[in-house]
């Protein structure tokens, strides 16, 4: 009963930190000049977190935030497949651009309600559409093929999809279920086969970065 109330405890601490972390992406966008932004809301939804634009300067931001006291993070597939889904619909905006925002907390979780101090760490990383086309073929590839699947967040076997890793250190990995000889083997924490493929995206400068 008391791990059960533990999880349910963890998992709440989780969102909270998710929503906090949104908030503030909101609050930091909505102070620079010629921009906007507004939290979407429920992750049961299939919306981006966070959705930016500056009308002036023809851009939009879909945003997928995530933060955690962990060394790693994991975004789902279908979750960065839901940002493009968004921008798609938004043609009229020159630039538009997916961005993981990804926050390192500076408290290291160790164990059960014990944590050690670190450097707080923040990356935001981009895919870009429109005239900012990327060009990893990889990522292209599996956003086709999780968009074509339609599946949704809330899938019980989602733990099982694609995933996009980053480490504390910022480096990027994408997780694939299955396996080829030409890449990395992993083993999952379901004992099954898939591949581990280092990705190199680019930074994306928040707006906020060159506020003076």
């Amino acid at each position: 009963m008391v791990e059960g109330m533990d999880s349910v405890r963890t998992n709440r601490t989780r969102r909270q930190r998710g929503y906090s972390f949104e908030h503030e992406l909101v609050r930091r966008i909505n102070s620079c000049n010629g921009w906007k932004a507004i939290r979407l809301g429920s992750p049961s939804v299939s919306l981006p977190d966070v959705i930016a634009v500056n009308n002036t300067r023809g851009i939009m931001l879909a945003i997928e935030a995530k933060s955690t006291s962990t060394d790693t993070i994991k975004v789902p597939i279908e979750q960065v497949a839901r940002c493009i889904n968004w921008l798609n619909l938004f043609t009229i905006y020159r630039h538009r651009y997916a961005i993981l925002a990804l926050k390192f907390m500076s408290k290291r979780w160790k164990k059960a309600y014990t944590y050690e101090h670190r450097a707080l760490q923040e990356y935001y990383y981009q895919l870009g559409l429109g005239e900012e086309e990327h060009s990893d073929d990889v990522v292209r590839r599996v956003m086709m093929k999780a968009q074509g699947e339609g599946k949704d967040d809330n899938d019980k076997n989602s733990s099982k999809k694609a995933y996009i890793a980053c480490r504390y250190d910022g480096s990027l990995y994408i997780h694939l279920n299955d396996s080829h000889p030409d890449d990395h083997a992993i083993i999952t924490n379901n004992g099954g086969v898939g591949r581990r493929i280092r990705l190199d995206l680019n930074m994306f400068a928040m707006p906020w970065e060159g506020k003076k």
